[in-house]
């Protein structure tokens, strides 16, 4: 392909769909010289389009005989990392079943545009590769994850491109940390990972001595600070995650999944530290992910049911109200736990709808049932911090409210403390109105969490009653100690005329003892499990609501 070779066009030269030869631009622009590609199968290395009108490179080539001028396709072709480029191909036939391919790039979406690296793309179709091709299996690969810590305080001290130069920086060290054994990406922000292939079939033991070498070398290159300036050096800390060195992962998603969780556990215990996985499955990550995919369809499609579980006064036995708690099951997933998929709903940042879809839907049922001449008892909806902290959490209430028509005093917003306060004079100013609004207001697991005397003292106005967190009860006829802490909760409540309810109430002793202590409410399995809404109307008729 001499007319080719000084051409500015990446050209391969085929026959017989094997590659013969390829020009400096082609081994500029994908990293192979022609030794590595000579006898070939060009099939091997590229791939066309899904929406070619062409089904196959040999009809591709058959199509460009019957014309001087060739023909054109979109396809994807490997580079000497083994991930795709998007290209635009020009195949000429140059007869007796030889063809020129003159390739462009169309859009190269396998490389970060901020640090020229290759991106999660890329490693995934690195994986691929490697996988399918029977390379390596992901036993023989080690996954690592680099995540700078808080690196938005960046952009805000200086500028957004102080941070895309610190960005660049950092992923010029990640690869020159890690040129002599791993293929370095960045995914997004400031996540980055480090791809190790392990191509010398090492022990467990010794694959495993490899990789906590890495790591450490890692941390040590990574502690030092970047100079962005003369004037700016930056020295941040990072949390580094490791997949499971030597496990057969069912999945690079698994292999990455395992590798992300030991990246947050590194953050949440550690500075610049390192956590590798366990070798064992991660079924229960994965299974989180599905319920993450599959929840916001269950909200939207009603699949999430309300169970009611009555709240009695425990020195006359009446029904005061019921507690509203979620309850899933799905067809492919089971029963999920309420923990698990409401945390989960914190976690995508859903948490605001679903507490506002469970207000609406309590809403209405209180109507139905006012409607139908029962005597409604208040219902305590759950309702995290982060939700009431929200600035348009009273005008969306207003709107279920106005649409719904349900009486406020029928209702009771439980807050629960899911995560900190963010935004204290927020909360407070919601809270008020709520109050203004005719609902109460209870604070859900008391004594447990990030609960204080402080969020106590400072919010006792708008509180009509505290909540006892069941680990509290299960353990209040154990020891002097843990009865004692009870007792001054409740006094607490007598102190601040804060009514004060225990969950998770069991057995004639625990209840015996609360009303000893001077508790005014309870609930739990020893007077009834959570029911489902048509057993409802069975629990009311029974008790006279006060």
């Amino acid at each position: 392909m001499t007319n080719n070779r000084k051409t500015l066009l990446a050209a391969l030269s085929i026959h017989n769909g094997i590659i013969m030869d390829c020009n400096e631009a082609f081994t500029d622009l994908f990293g192979f010289t022609t030794q590595q590609l000579k006898h070939m199968p060009v099939e091997n290395k590229l791939v066309l389009s899904e929406n070619s009108e062409f089904t196959n490179l040999q009809t591709l080539c058959t199509a460009s005989i019957a014309t001087e001028e060739g023909v054109f396709a979109t396809a994807g072709m490997f580079n000497h990392l083994h991930y795709v480029v998007a290209v635009k191909l020009h195949c000429v036939a140059q007869g007796n079943n030889t063809f020129i391919l003159h390739f462009c790039i169309a859009k190269n979406k396998s490389i970060d545009p901020i640090s020229e690296l290759p991106n999660g793309w890329a490693l995934t179709s690195r994986i691929n590769y490697l996988t399918n091709n029977k390379y390596l299996g992901l036993k023989e690969l080690v996954l690592i994850i680099i995540e700078v810590d808080n690196f938005s305080t960046i952009n805000y001290r200086y500028d957004y491109f102080v941070g895309d130069q610190y960005l660049v920086m950092l992923g010029k060290r990640l690869q020159q940390s890690a040129k002599d054994f791993g293929f370095v990406i960045r995914y997004s922000n400031a996540k980055f990972a480090i791809l190790i292939e392990d191509h010398c079939n090492l022990s467990s033991h010794r694959l495993m001595n490899k990789i906590e070498l890495i790591c450490k070398h890692l941390c040590s290159d990574l502690i030092k600070p970047i100079a962005i300036s003369a004037d700016i050096e930056i020295n941040k800390s990072f949390s580094i995650g490791v997949s499971s060195p030597g496990f057969e992962y069912t999945s690079y998603h698994s292999m990455q999944i395992a590798a992300e969780t030991e990246k947050q556990k590194a953050r949440r215990y550690s500075i610049n530290k390192y956590y590798i996985a366990p070798p064992e499955p991660t079924d229960e990550l994965l299974n989180k992910k599905l319920i993450t995919d599959a929840l916001p369809l269950a909200i939207a499609q009603d699949k999430i049911q309300l169970h009611y579980q009555p709240q009695y006064d425990i020195k006359t036995n009446k029904l005061i109200g019921f507690e509203a708690l979620s309850r899933w099951y799905d067809e492919s997933l089971g029963y999920i736990a309420p923990d698990i998929f409401v945390a989960i709903t914190e976690d995508i940042g859903l948490h605001f709808e679903f507490d506002l879809w469970v207000f609406e839907k309590v809403c209405r049922q209180s109507v139905k049932w006012k409607i139908g001449a029962m005597v409604v008892p208040r219902i305590a909806i759950n309702v995290s911090f982060k939700t009431m902290e929200m600035s348009t959490f009273i005008e969306r209430i207003q709107v279920i409210l106005d649409q719904t028509g349900c009486p406020t005093n029928l209702l009771e917003l439980e807050i629960t403390e899911t995560s900190s306060i963010t935004n204290a004079s927020m909360l407070s100013a919601n809270m008020l109105q709520i109050k203004a609004l005719g609902m109460h207001i209870s604070i859900d697991d008391f004594g447990t969490g990030y609960s204080s005397l402080s969020l106590i003292r400072n919010f006792y106005l708008s509180i009509d009653k505290l909540k006892l967190d069941r680990s509290l009860i299960d353990k209040v006829c154990q020891t002097k100690l843990d009865k004692n802490f009870v007792k001054h909760i409740i006094k607490l409540g007598k102190i601040l005329k804060v009514a004060v309810l225990a969950e998770g109430v069991e057995t004639q002793q625990q209840l015996d003892l609360l009303i000893e202590l001077g508790c005014d409410y309870a609930q739990g399995y020893y007077f009834s499990k959570p029911v489902p809404l048509e057993e409802v109307p069975t629990l009311i008729y029974a008790s006279e609501c006060v």
